[in-house]
């Protein structure tokens, strides 16, 4: 007889949103761990603040129970909606995870280049720069794999809104309401989010643990198992917990 979960950790998407990028991490957990894979619509263009509530009906809709803990990790784009739930939810929440990731964007540079935003579109060169900037030198068959068959699926249009979004946002106010311990996760070959995220987010936030890995921007991915582990013991000391060993039973 399997163990039952001891806290539930809630996964938020990078920009495509999809969620199914999560699959080896998931797989790399602590079966103690029970996950909950918040997903995105792949048309429309939603704010930073539409993404939240709908976030947070999926939480909802999860059906945790009251009394029991859960934690919740934003990955690079969805940083700034985990921020946002972790900053106005309530006392059952012991945890937030950020996968390279920011609270305010990441390169102001953007900023002066957004009318350039319309213009991207979906091509082969637009996959092979993409998979460059995630994947940096680092080589995966399935995860390349994996973006040139899940990026396709969501409209140009809704990337494009998202990339929108992050050149807009600036979440430190919540950021800094959070009271719960936070993990941050990065990459040291990150070629997308820039130290100074985590650095501006180290600045603002109450209790912070920097984690650097041997990883690109798609950290979950490429480093699954590193992650998983770094996971384990934060949730362990946020609970004052030790999580079953990987395989027990009960």
């Amino acid at each position: 007889m399997k163990s039952q979960p001891q806290v539930t950790l809630i996964l938020l998407p990078g920009m495509d949103g999809t969620g199914d990028l999560f699959d080896s991490f998931v797989e790399a957990l602590n079966p103690a761990i029970r996950t909950v894979v918040v997903s995105y619509p792949k048309t429309g263009s939603l704010s930073y603040k539409a993404l939240t509530a709908l976030a947070s009906e999926q939480i909802q809709a999860a059906k945790i129970p009251v009394d029991a803990p859960y934690m919740i990790l934003g990955e690079s784009f969805s940083g700034p909606i985990a921020i946002a739930l972790a900053a106005n939810t309530n006392g059952q929440l012991k945890g937030l995870i950020l996968s390279c990731t920011f609270a305010i964007n990441p390169r102001p540079l953007l900023s002066k280049f957004s009318f350039l935003v319309p213009a991207i579109t979906y091509n082969q060169f637009w996959l092979v720069l993409t998979s460059k900037f995630l994947m940096g030198n680092f080589k995966s068959e399935k995860v390349h794999q994996q973006l040139n068959a899940i990026l396709p699926t969501v409209s140009p249009i809704t990337m494009r809104s998202r990339l929108e979004a992050v050149i807009g946002v600036d979440y430190s106010a919540m950021l800094a309401k959070i009271k719960v311990p936070i993990l941050y996760l990065r990459g040291k070959h990150d070629n997308l989010v820039p130290s100074s995220a985590s650095q501006h987010i180290l600045k603002l936030a109450k209790a912070v643990t920097l984690v650097e890995l041997d990883a690109p921007h798609m950290l979950l991915q490429m480093a699954p198992k590193e992650a998983a582990t770094k996971l384990q013991l934060f949730i362990e000391k946020a609970l004052l917990i030790n999580l079953i060993p990987m395989g027990a039973d009960d």
